[in-house]
């Protein structure tokens, strides 16, 4: 299984036809996503929605929404991967070994490996500092 990490994902969702070419090409049972990606990407969403409201979003209500809603009925058609106790222990391990990488890529990266998933990611520069993780690097 691949996992998708957020700047992957938000590729895709954009529609940027390079990654979702190479998304298309794995089956989609094989495809899925951490559930702190989905927690990350929406609360990017209804940050979004938030600016908007208050005038200071770079898009207007209504594409606010449109992103949110169409960000929901994406998720739909993706494994979404638990974070279990055993990647909260791969979590804790990491950061008493020091793995300098933030929290939450850190709890991404311990989902995949918990679920011996691939990391699908662009950000070679944090996930190479994490022992065990496997990853592929689609940038």
């Amino acid at each position: 299984m691949i996992a998708f990490d957020t700047d992957m994902l938000t590729e895709i969702l954009l529609g940027n036809r390079r990654f979702v070419d190479r998304a298309a090409a794995v089956p989609a049972i094989k495809q899925g996503v951490p559930s702190v990606v989905v927690e990350e990407i929406v609360r990017g969403r209804l940050n979004a929605i938030r600016q908007a409201e208050a005038g200071k979003g770079r898009i207007s209500i209504v594409r606010a929404y449109e992103l949110f809603e169409q960000t929901l009925a994406d998720f739909q058609h993706l494994a979404i991967l638990p974070y279990t106790p055993e990647a909260e222990s791969i979590f804790q391990q990491w950061r008493k070994q020091k793995v300098r990488v933030s929290t939450h890529d850190l709890r991404s990266a311990a989902i995949c490996t918990d679920r011996s998933a691939t990391l699908v990611s662009r950000n070679r520069r944090d996930f190479d500092r994490v022992p065990g993780l496997s990853v592929g690097y689609w940038g």
